[in-house]
């Protein structure tokens, strides 16, 4: 006999979520539930307790885990330094640029990026090593983790003067060891519940109405382009030539990838269209630019979470009760297969809340002198 699903309310009502209801609504305004959902994530640092660095003379390492830590600090811009650092990826620069030096790679945290098919986590910085003629600093990443979410081995340290309000947190809390702080895991490995809730599953409905409205706001762009409508000239633009880049050969291997989507009731209505002008294109760019910083953001969040699960895949929190995963799903009309687990099916014939996920190999282009 089939036991009764039991799920918490909180998932069974999602359809009725007023979130995901604007979310599911290409008219509506998008912008209305950013806060909320950026907010589903926010980490407050200072209201943590991680413990200790020791416990009885004993080293232990912190158990706050470093991605709380870079999203705090990138949440203040706080500037860092990675004294040594091998090459990841292909080395890319612009024609003319210079980096000074491949040594102490500093400057301002502007994000923290996570890729969207493996566990590569990385920072970004306005490295000041890179210079032009007329400018000092230019973005760059540098990766934490490798392909699989493990520590990357081709860096060591990451150096900063913590706020006065920082310091009294890892002092009071006794994470120091000496002036150091060593983590023990870039992802908590407890955060696998999150993956089961539902402001993950509100954040992977975002994150893909964000991604579905960007190709639209980018198809308007494109043809107030070819239509001869140009931006305004900014204020302090460059208008150096510094546009061409170019790259090492680099490599190419295969790493183990995993992605994960979720299945929920469609989209309904269409996105708006705007008349050709340059106020609108400067408007639809300005958006258009808007959701991606957003979506870093919120990727970040979430793949930390999926990397936590996949590191506990067995696992199942306390309010589901009875689901189980199925294998070898496949959508409708496709090929690929997923394990799928279903949540909450309204009725029969009903669109389910589900998560799926799949484990594939993928392609991926590395510098030359990577080594696993």
């Amino acid at each position: 006999m089939t036991k009764a699903k039991k799920v918490a309310m909180t998932l069974k009502d999602l359809m009725e979520n007023p979130l995901l209801q604007i979310i599911q609504d290409r008219t509506k305004y998008v912008y209305d539930v950013f806060n909320e959902v950026e907010g589903f994530w926010s980490y407050d640092l200072f209201t943590r307790k991680p413990g200790p660095a020791y416990k009885d003379g004993i080293f232990l390492g912190t158990d706050l885990d470093l991605a709380c830590f870079l999203y705090s600090l990138s949440s203040r811009n706080a500037v860092i330094n990675i004294p040594k650092y091998k090459t990841f990826r292909q080395t890319k620069f612009k024609e003319g640029q210079k980096l000074v030096s491949k040594d102490n790679r500093h400057g301002k945290l502007v994000g923290v990026v996570a890729n969207r098919n493996n566990f590569t986590f990385s920072v970004r910085i306005i490295d000041t090593n890179v210079m032009t003629t007329g400018d000092v600093g230019d973005f760059r990443n540098f990766a934490v983790t490798g392909f699989n979410g493990d520590w990357y081995k081709g860096w060591s340290t990451i150096q900063l003067l913590p706020t006065i309000e920082e310091n009294k947190f890892i002092t009071e809390n006794k994470l120091w060891t000496g002036n150091q702080l060593i983590f023990k895991n870039f992802v908590h490995p407890n955060r696998w519940t999150s993956f089961f809730g539902q402001y993950y599953i509100i954040t992977k409905v975002l994150i893909d109405r964000l991604t579905e409205e960007r190709k639209h706001l980018n198809a308007i762009k494109k043809r107030m382009i070819d239509e001869g409508i140009r931006y305004p000239p900014r204020e302090g633009t460059s208008h150096s030539s510094y546009t061409d880049k170019k790259v090492d050969a680099g490599k190419q291997i295969k790493v183990k990838s995993f992605n994960v989507e979720i299945d929920f009731l469609e989209r309904i209505g269409e996105y708006k269209e705007y008349e050709s002008s340059q106020n609108n294109l400067v408007m639809v760019s300005d958006m258009w630019s808007d959701y991606g910083k957003l979506m870093t953001n919120l990727r970040f969040m979430t793949r930390a979470t999926e990397l936590a699960h996949f590191n506990n895949p067995e696992r199942l929190p306390g309010w589901l009760k009875n689901v189980k995963w199925e294998s070898g799903y496949k959508l409708k009309g496709k090929r690929i297969q997923w394990d799928r687990l279903v949540l909450y099916q309204p009725g029969v014939g009903k669109q389910a809340v589900a998560i799926r996920k799949r484990s594939f190999e993928k392609a991926e282009r590395v510098s030359e002198k990577y080594e696993e």
